[in-house]
């Protein structure tokens, strides 16, 4: 939130001066009405006693007085004068001669004609005066909204678009109070002088209402910020000079392309922060696989060799045979981890090939035998499965994560159990654990990157990639993945993969449709 506070004392005028207090309008009104006095008295002495006019002649010269006044003051002072110059004419021009009546009838309808004549002729000059004020104040306008608007798009030292938008309309409008409000991030930017008409909770209401609020007596106005029927914010406006609804109203709209535009390019800035992170993480994981593998692979070369000889003894032989099964292990484990970064970067990318449902699950199992010994697998697979068509490779690497989430947070002593059967173009698979399962508030974010629950953070290492990495792998494939959950009754994962049958079927479909 920013605010700037004005001096109480002295008004700035558009060229930037400080002006003292004027007086009050009763007065200023009064001093003009005499001033008209003055000057139908001033005319009138020099038409009769300078000049020693005709009627004909004082009549022109009062209707040029009035012409001027109505150019110059305005239309009560032009209607004044006309009353009082009709009442000159009548007393010092026309028969009998200082007197307010009127001898000949004739010229009773020369004072009707002039009076009317006058009035009329003070109202035409003043709708034209007006007129020629109105266009060049509205000319004034359009000219600050195209500095405005060309500030905008022009760069700032503001620290924000908020801060800019408000600075340029007090300085180009002269406007005491600018409230700007920001729907996206509910913050309220202010250059005001108090004591101030406008509140925060007015921009809320206009900003999530979207209904002008104006307060006329205080020349204060509020105006929604919208672009494509959706509220961006509000902005409010008190003690404004040179600024009308209408033209706050497009101020507001060149406020909203300028937001839309900033955000933009934000967005943009962001992906490709993004796709920069995403290169520098390839990067690395191809640095660290090699690194990884490298060790590795030398590892295993010479646990080979070695067991290769006969001239160990059994203890010698067991203890090399472990060496040589905890480097496959390990680089069975760099491999899924580097797999598992690649498929969280970047989309997944499928090498399909027909496969059966046992194969997947003894696989999948198999390779997961060192983190179960001691827990019991119980596998249900319906017979005569149909085949499926998958990525062997991230198939597999996605039901490893069900059953390594299902070891994890499932009691020792309790059993897993794998499940398949048909479902229409689809088999449905299923690992059931019996954990303490997950809170209903839970169950919509688990899939969610990063996300664990609040409740196994502390008590069980993890990183929560490995459900985000099923359920891409899954729904690459063409299926989908969802979770049954009921405190202390475990959790049961469920997905699908599409049959070999189905794809096919696709296919011939496809490609029947683009011939």
């Amino acid at each position: 939130m920013v605010e700037a506070l004005r001096p109480k004392t002295g008004w700035r005028n558009t060229e930037g001066r400080t002006t003292l207090p004027r007086s009050s309008p009763f007065l200023r009104r009064v001093c003009r009405f005499l001033g008209v006095a003055v000057a139908v008295a001033a005319l009138t002495a020099i038409d009769f006693r300078v000049v020693h006019a005709n009627s004909a002649t004082a009549a022109f010269s009062y209707l040029l007085l009035i012409l001027g006044l109505a150019t110059r003051a305005g239309l009560p002072e032009s209607i004044a004068a006309s009353f009082a110059s009709t009442l000159a004419y009548n007393f010092f021009f026309l028969p009998p001669i200082g007197t307010l009546t009127v001898a000949d009838p004739q010229n009773w309808v020369a004072l009707v004609a002039f009076l009317v004549t006058a009035i009329t002729a003070s109202q035409l000059s003043t709708s034209a005066r007006r007129k020629a004020e109105e266009a060049g104040f509205r000319q004034q306008e359009l000219q600050r909204m195209y500095n405005f608007s060309r500030a905008l798009m022009l760069k700032s030292d503001e620290p924000s678009l908020a801060n800019q938008i408000t600075r340029q309309i007090s300085e180009l409008f002269d406007a005491q109070d600018v409230w700007f409000y920001d729907c996206a991030t509910n913050s309220v930017c202010k250059i005001t002088t108090p004591p101030s008409p406008l509140e925060e909770s007015l921009l809320r209401e206009v900003g999530t209402g979207g209904q002008i609020w104006r307060k006329t007596e205080r020349g204060a106005l509020i105006v929604p910020v919208r672009l494509g029927g959706r509220c961006l914010g509000s902005l409010g406006v008190a003690g404004a000079a040179f600024v009308s609804e209408v033209a706050l109203q497009a101020i507001a709209q060149l406020v909203a392309i300028a937001m839309e535009r900033t955000r933009a390019q934000e967005l943009t800035a962001r992906a490709e922060a993004a796709r920069q992170n995403e290169q520098l993480k390839s990067t690395l994981l191809d640095a660290l696989a090699h690194e990884f593998k490298t060790p590795l692979t030398s590892i295993k070369a010479a646990a080979t060799t070695v067991l290769s000889r006969n001239t160990l003894n059994e203890m010698e032989r067991d203890l090399v045979s472990v060496v040589d099964e905890e480097a496959d292990h390990l680089d069975r484990l760099v491999s899924e981890a580097i797999e598992l970064a690649r498929i969280g970067a970047s989309p997944v990318t499928l090498h399909r090939e027909p496969c059966s449902v046992d194969e997947l699950i003894s696989s999948a199992v198999t390779q997961l035998r060192r983190l179960s010994e001691g827990r019991v697998l119980e596998l249900a697979i319906k017979r005569d499965l149909p085949l499926i068509e998958i990525d062997r490779r991230l198939s597999e690497l996605a039901l490893r994560q069900l059953l390594n989430n299902a070891l994890k947070y499932s009691p020792p002593s309790s059993a897993i159990q794998v499940t398949a059967e048909s479902q229409g173009d689809n088999v449905m698979l299923r690992v059931c654990n019996a954990g303490q399962g997950i809170p209903r508030s839970e169950q919509d974010l688990i899939f969610e990157k990063f996300y664990r629950g609040r409740e196994a953070r502390a008590r069980i290492a993890g990183t929560g990639m490995g459900l985000t990495i099923a359920r891409d792998i899954i729904e690459a494939h063409g299926g989908r993945i969802w979770l049954a959950s009921e405190p202390a009754k475990g959790v049961q994962f469920s997905f699908t993969l599409p049959t070999f049958a189905s794809v096919k079927a696709i296919r011939q479909q496809r490609q029947q449709t683009v011939a």
